[in-house]
């Protein structure tokens, strides 16, 4: 799922360069930043998802990623799971500082994935009536946060796999 919201965003990334006029442009670069977004979760779900089947992490770390917390429960006497979200940027550290050796949180690709995360939650619980965020601010945001999460992807692709993304998606770094 998450190599398919990865060409979704850069399909509609394209569209809204492509726009001549304001209001669509803005419309189709942030269908881009929300599928980014979403690639992004899909990846650290599918991980999480393909750890827990096989056992290859800590029941603890499983849970984090799979957005759950295991508690134990005094009355009935055993150990649940219950639901936790977890912000993807600790998943993604979980899962880096696990299977990469050498990864630097102030690097380039890191400050533009927060910025980019930032930016999609101002259009996810905007304070504002109208929308005043210029195009071409859309058009950098996207551009970079596309560029940083296939580059944080593809890190962590080599560090758990020891293999790259795939070419196609290697391909849509704008």
């Amino acid at each position: 799922m998450f190599e398919d919201y990865l060409i979704d965003s850069y399909s509609f990334y394209l569209e809204g360069n492509s726009c001549t006029e304001s209001r669509k442009a803005k419309r189709y670069f942030r269908a881009s930043i929300f599928y980014a977004a979403g690639s992004i979760e899909a990846f650290a779900n599918y991980l999480a998802d393909t750890f827990n089947q096989g056992n290859s992490l800590t029941q603890f770390e499983i849970a984090f990623l799979l957005d759950k917390k295991i508690v134990f429960d005094n009355e009935k006497i055993e150990v649940k799971q219950r639901i936790e979200y977890h912000r993807i940027e600790d998943k993604l550290k979980i899962l880096i500082k696990k299977f990469v050796k050498e990864f630097d949180f102030t690097s380039k690709d890191w400050s533009h994935f927060m910025e980019f995360k930032k930016f999609r939650d101002r259009l996810v619980h905007p304070h504002d009536s109208e929308d005043e965020i210029q195009i071409k601010e859309y058009e950098n945001i996207i551009k970079r946060g596309l560029s940083s999460i296939i580059n944080i992807m593809n890190t962590i692709s080599k560090g758990i796999f020891r293999k790259p993304l795939r070419k196609q998606l290697l391909d849509l770094i704008p």
